[in-house]
């Protein structure tokens, strides 16, 4: 297989995820890939000079679900113009990190990003947040995804397809509903091989099978008060 030129950069909460994530790194190859240790809310580690992230092509990211204590050192300084939209509640980080993710990608970026179901449709706050992203056409795609898939937690979540290289208004959304397709394993369940290939045969071809995938028109999205 061709290698990929990429420059890998990361940031992890716990010290030993990071730890482990370094010697993934090695272990593939990519020992020159750069992992950091800090809270990507309140210590961002790849800036830009004082006010800014760096940006990059691509991101993709498993933030903790829903984290209440999420802007535990955050302050007017480190706010990096990541929240100019709006706060995020106060109780629940989903949104901030997703934020967070969408200001870090280049005006080309592309990016995933794996959250609980509820941004797809809680009020309030949220409610306003969404619409905003929605309105800047900043979303390609989602992916729900079957229940009981990560450790820690039992809720099903959804993948975010991200994009601003072709971020336009009215943007429609392609979306799939995967969470039918898995299999037990124990006590969690796994996608298998041919879940994730289906996954991606309907999202790279926008392969409308009903009940699985299709494109939903901006028209819908809006008369659906921004409820995904």
């Amino acid at each position: 297989a061709a290698t990929v030129n990429l420059t890998i950069y990361g940031q992890e909460y716990d010290i030993t995820t990071r730890g482990l994530a370094v010697m993934n790194m090695i272990l593939h190859g990519r020992e020159t890939s750069d992992i950091r240790q800090g809270d990507v809310i309140a210590e961002p580690q790849f800036l830009a000079g004082d006010t800014a992230l760096q940006t990059f092509d691509f991101v993709v990211a498993n933030p903790p679900f829903s984290l209440k204590a999420w802007s535990s050192g955050l302050t007017a300084d480190n706010a990096f113009g990541r929240f100019e939209d709006g706060m995020p509640p106060e109780k629940n980080g989903d949104f901030a990190f997703l934020l967070h993710f969408l200001a870090s990608m280049k005006s080309t970026g592309s990016g995933a990003v794996i959250l609980p179901h509820g941004v797809l449709f809680r009020s309030n706050k949220e409610a306003v947040l969404r619409e905003r992203i929605l309105r800047r056409g900043y979303i390609k795609g989602i992916i729900g995804l079957p229940a009981n898939l990560f450790y820690g937690t039992g809720i099903p979540a959804s993948i975010l397809v991200l994009d601003k290289s072709e971020a336009c208004a009215e943007r429609p959304i392609f979306m799939i509903d995967a969470s039918g397709g898995f299999i037990k394993d124990g006590n969690k369940n796994r996608l298998r091989e041919r879940d994730i290939h289906k996954i991606i045969d309907a999202f790279a071809g926008e392969l409308e099978m009903p009940g699985y995938s299709r494109r939903v028109d901006w028209a819908e999205i809006a008369s659906n008060d921004f409820n995904l």
